[in-house]
């Protein structure tokens, strides 16, 4: 655990492979995240949904299936070992990326669509006074 505090740690152009528990871990965590994402794109296809749910379920999808590809590929540099390639900082980007995406998808789902949805309400109501072409 002392070991994670380092520089060495996270800046090693070698770095030390990871304990088997962890490695597999992040194998399974990184594959999983590809076959959700993988079967929610599948499972948009054949389906149809309100265009707020498919865009959610779309970026929700693409969120998945890159970080899961993107994590595989870095622990696949790691377990080759890879010089400057199997950095563990490459780990700490990647992690940001994940939140930041799960961020813009719960600010999509509770902030912009209620408000897309009050501005249309209002929009409906406001114009259901004016005079229709015929």
């Amino acid at each position: 655990m002392q070991d994670i505090l380092t520089l060495h740690y996270w800046f090693s152009f070698r770095a030390i492979p990871f304990v088997p528990v962890a490695e597999r871990s992040l194998l399974a965590l990184f594959g999983i995240f590809t076959l959700v994402g993988i079967g929610t794109t599948l499972f948009l296809l054949k389906k149809c949904y309100a265009k707020t749910t498919k865009r959610a379920l779309g970026k929700f999808a693409s969120l998945l299936t890159w970080s899961g590809l993107i994590g595989l590929l870095l622990w696949l540099f790691t377990y080759q070992g890879v010089p400057v390639l199997s950095m563990r900082f490459f780990y700490v980007p990647w992690a940001v990326w994940v939140v930041w995406g799960f961020v813009s998808i719960y600010r999509y789902l509770w902030v912009e669509v209620p408000r897309k949805q009050k501005e249309y309400e209002e929009r409906m109501e406001r114009e259901k006074w004016l005079p229709k072409k015929k």
